[in-house]
């Protein structure tokens, strides 16, 4: 059975939730405000309607400002947060599908992992060598006082901890 990689949903996920919220519904709805209409199901059984309006505080600069009534009741925050909802969740399976090999670890990852582990204890220039062959270049290189009693202490208790 192969082991789910939550690391890599979690930032799926978060993904999702920043393109459905943050580009989509900030940028697109507020280019194009019908396009809350995707929660009006949800939210409204009664008349729905979009108001937009335009005003002008200085010469030059022009507001637009968007407002959603259902029933003469604001509902522009709970249109505009389920409508970024609802857009993540589309961003959230698209993006599952687009990377889908990465969702799990491959069967035999433990077995590499481990293979990784022990490999990389092997220190560099020790490549080829057994374990006997590097402890006696230790106590040669000891005996000829290159390297001190707690190296040599030290460096063998690594060699003997791959054994």
């Amino acid at each position: 059975m192969k082991k789910t990689n939550w690391i890599v949903i979690s930032i799926i996920f978060g993904v999702s939730l920043f393109l459905g919220y943050a580009i989509f519904t900030a940028l697109v709805s507020a280019l194009f405000p019908a396009v809350n209409n995707i929660s009006r199901p949800l939210l409204c059984a009664g008349e729905y309607r979009i108001e937009t309006t335009r005003s002008s505080y200085r010469p030059g600069e022009t507001i637009w400002s968007h407002n959603i009534y259902c029933d003469d009741k604001d509902i522009t925050l709970p249109s505009v947060a389920l409508t970024g909802l609802i857009v993540s969740l589309v961003f959230f399976v698209l993006l599952l599908i687009a990377f889908r090999n990465l969702l799990s670890y491959p069967k035999d990852f433990g077995v590499l992992a481990n293979d990784l582990k022990q490999t990389g204890k092997a220190p560099k220039g020790a490549k080829g060598k057994s374990p006997l062959e590097r402890m006696t270049e230790l106590k040669e290189m000891r005996d000829k006082n290159l390297i001190s009693q707690v190296e040599y202490e030290r460096k063998k208790d690594e060699i003997m901890e791959e054994l």
